[in-house]
């Protein structure tokens, strides 16, 4: 069972929130990073790191270790845009309409997904999904980290929708938030059982070149 790294505060009891949820339903083992704990230590013997939507702003560290040794990586929500800051690219800005009020029914709206991404592949398929509303920012392509390709988008205001890193084997951002499983298709939980997969064929790989010394 793959120790994946998630970025959050606590386990928020027994009442984990719904990115550990998504992790161990998807077979992973969850070490949680809180403020507190250094990266080395964070990320020893873990096979994955899950940035969901959470707005601490010292995760910088403990992405930089994940990405320099090509660990799998999946960001979602408020975390797709911290990976795009830490690739070059500029803050989201505000966008409407797209979180719902207070006790009211969550949002919905259309996105493109582009064939040919590790997304589609992941999912199966490609084209038109709809997928939750949860963020009051966005990214466009003035936005965009040059060294992050756009995969998908939403269609009537530009707001990008899911980043891959071009330079390593398995980044994924995507901004609507898929550990919400009942709001989207439920496809896209294959994003978690494939972080979870990655996740173990790491761990795998890096015993072997320790065995191999």
């Amino acid at each position: 069972m793959p120790i994946i790294v998630v970025l959050a505060d606590d386990r928020n009891g027994h009442n984990p929130n719904p990115s550990i949820r998504a992790i161990e339903e998807a077979g992973g083992s969850v070490r949680v990073a809180v403020p507190a704990m250094p990266e080395t230590e964070a990320l020893q013997r873990a096979g994955g790191l899950l940035l969901p939507d959470c707005h601490r702003g010292d995760d910088g560290n403990l992405l930089e270790a994940a990405l320099g040794a090509d660990m799998p990586v999946l960001a979602t929500g408020g975390g797709m845009h911290a990976l795009n800051r830490h690739f070059g690219g500029e803050d989201p800005q505000p966008v409407m309409a797209h979180f719902p009020e207070d006790g009211a029914e969550p949002l919905r709206h259309q996105i493109y997904l582009s064939p040919g991404s590790k997304v589609a592949a992941i999912i199966g398929s490609a084209g038109m999904f709809r997928v939750n509303s949860r963020h009051r920012e966005g990214i466009r392509e003035p936005q965009r980290a040059e060294r992050l390709m756009t995969i998908a988008y939403q269609l009537d205001d530009g707001v990008i929708e899911g980043l891959e890193s071009k330079e390593h084997s398995w980044v994924i951002g995507v901004q609507f938030q898929p550990e919400h499983g009942e709001e989207v298709p439920a496809s896209f939980n294959n994003l978690f059982l494939g972080l979870v997969e990655r996740a173990q064929d790491f761990i795998q790989n890096h015993d072997s070149r320790r065995t191999s010394r």
